[in-house]
C-alpha cells in the first residue's frame, strides 16, 4: 500500500471525484480530504508511481495539484498499533474514540488494521488501556503500542 500526497485541492472537489482521478491508474483503498489537500492509498507501487507522475502539476477543477509520496513529518509521536478494524470503521471514527486521550496526529486504517500516532505517550498508553477490546461497528479493536519489527514474527502486517 503507498500512501500520496495531493496538494492544491479545489474546494469544490469532492472525495468521489479525487478518488475517480486516481483508480484511472489503479486500485484506490482510501482517499481523505483535509481542507485543501488530500491522502490518497492505491493498493500498488508502480500505479501509485504512474499516478504520481502523471497527476503532479496537472489541473483538476481549476487547481494544479501537487502529487507527491506521503512522507511522515511525525516525531516523537507514540504510534499505536489498532487491530480487528471493521470494514464500515471510518478514520474519523478511530480519531474521534482516541481524541477523547488526547492529541491525534496522525490516524490510517490500511484494510483490517490502523494506526494512530499520538503526541503524548502518558496519553498514548490511557488510551491503550481504556480502548483495548471496545466495539467499533460490528467488531471489538484491539489496541496495542505499534511494535515495528512484529511483522517479521508473522504477528503483525508490515509498517507502512
Amino acid at each position: 500500500m503507498v500512501k500520496i500526497f495531493v496538494g492544491g485541492v479545489s474546494p469544490s472537489v469532492t472525495v468521489d471525484e479525487l478518488k475517480k482521478l486516481f483508480e484511472q491508474y489503479g486500485q484506490v483503498n482510501e482517499c481523505d480530504i483535509l481542507k485543501n489537500f488530500a491522502f490518497v492509498h492505491m493498493e500498488k507501487e508502480d500505479e501509485a508511481h504512474k499516478a504520481i507522475s502523471e497527476l503532479h502539476k496537472q489541473e483538476f477543477y481549476g487547481a494544479h495539484l501537487t502529487v507527491e509520496y506521503a512522507t511522515s513529518k511525525i516525531r516523537n509521536a507514540t504510534k499505536i498499533y489498532v487491530g480487528n478494524v471493521s470494514s464500515k470503521a471510518t478514520t474519523a471514527q478511530i480519531k474521534e474514540l482516541f481524541e477523547k486521550f488526547g492529541k491525534v496526529v496522525e490516524c490510517d486504517i490500511v484494510k483490517n488494521y490502523a494506526f494512530v500516532h499520538m503526541a503524548k505517550e502518558r496519553e498514548a498508553m490511557d488510551a491503550i488501556l481504556n480502548l483495548n477490546d471496545m466495539p467499533l461497528e460490528d467488531q471489538k479493536i484491539f489496541v496495542t503500542l505499534s511494535k515495528n519489527l512484529g511483522f517479521l514474527l508473522g504477528m503483525l502486517p508490515p509498517p507502512i
